[in-house]
């Protein structure tokens, strides 16, 4: 089986992953933010032990009302208690479905203050619109039903694992694309980011004062074959939709842009680590995200 797709929306989707930095987007998409795993919070499991996503419960809510589905099954209601002891509802989940849309970086500075271009001791930041999709069924029986647009945001070091997570998911996917999907790029193909493994995987990260943090990484199955690439594609009627919500984003993604031409190539990351390391144990196969 070839994959087709309309080369205009295959042009227009290749452009959508270049980095551009605050322009609100016009259409819902609740924003997913990357947590770390507490290492007190064995008896709890889940994103809150393992890390992985979060999103306020009451904007996933409104979401899926306005979407006409469902919350997708591996996502479990908790609450959440911030730093600055704000509690409030949110929606977990080790791990999301996604097709990458868009995605901008910026740095916020000690003051609190942001810039498309790199800033010197800044904070790395980076959102992406995805198009959200739940797994249905298991193991043999899987279905990816198309949730509706999210954000995915990170800070810090996770920032540069969730472009890496982007950049691997491409790297993986390249030989077999050539193949069976000439000229539709890696973000028509759904891929899972957070994390996998069945040990909680912690490293410390921090110059002066370190910290711990459970990298989210892409899922990169190693029997990645055409049949199932193929049952990863979003579809033309998907990928209709992501271009849409990319012409409709793009003062979103041009807010800033010359900043962010200017500092991206003197050393976006610098100071930060490689790419979080991968799982080092995969998940049982009743897991597996695909």
């Amino acid at each position: 089986m070839s994959i087709t797709l309309d080369q205009n929306i295959s042009d227009r989707l290749s452009g959508g992953m270049t980095l551009g930095g605050g322009v609100e987007l016009p259409f819902l998409a609740p924003v997913m933010w990357v947590i770390n795993g507490d290492a007190k919070l064995k008896a709890i499991g889940g994103a809150q032990y393992y890390g992985g996503w979060a999103c306020k419960a009451e904007d996933l809510d409104d979401a899926v009302q306005h979407w006409a589905v469902n919350i997708p099954p591996n996502f479990a209601l908790a609450e959440i208690t911030t730093s600055d002891n704000t509690t409030f509802n949110a929606y977990t989940a080790r791990s999301v479905i996604v097709a990458p849309i868009a995605v901008r970086q910026f740095w916020i500075d000690a003051d609190g203050r942001r810039s498309a271009g790199y800033v010197d001791g800044g904070r790395h930041a980076v959102q992406a619109i995805c198009m959200m999709a739940a797994r249905l069924g298991h193991k043999d029986v899987v279905a990816l039903e198309p949730c509706g647009p999210v954000m995915l945001s990170a800070k810090g070091y996770q920032a540069r694992n969730l472009l890496g997570a982007f950049s691997a998911w491409n790297k993986h996917t390249a030989g077999l694309r050539r193949k069976v999907a000439p000229g539709v790029p890696a973000w028509c193909f759904y891929l899972s980011i957070g994390t996998f493994s069945k040990d909680r995987a912690q490293i410390m990260v921090g110059k002066t004062s370190q910290s711990p943090i459970t990298p989210v990484t892409a899922y990169l199955p190693d029997d990645l074959s055409e049949e199932k690439l193929t049952r990863l594609f979003a579809g033309n009627e998907v990928a209709n939709q992501m271009a849409d919500l990319l012409d409709q984003a793009q003062d979103w993604l041009a807010a800033g842009k010359q900043e962010s031409d200017r500092g991206a190539s003197g050393g976006a990351g610098r100071g930060e680590p490689e790419y979080g390391p991968p799982p080092e144990n995969w998940p049982p196969e009743e897991d597996i995200p695909f």
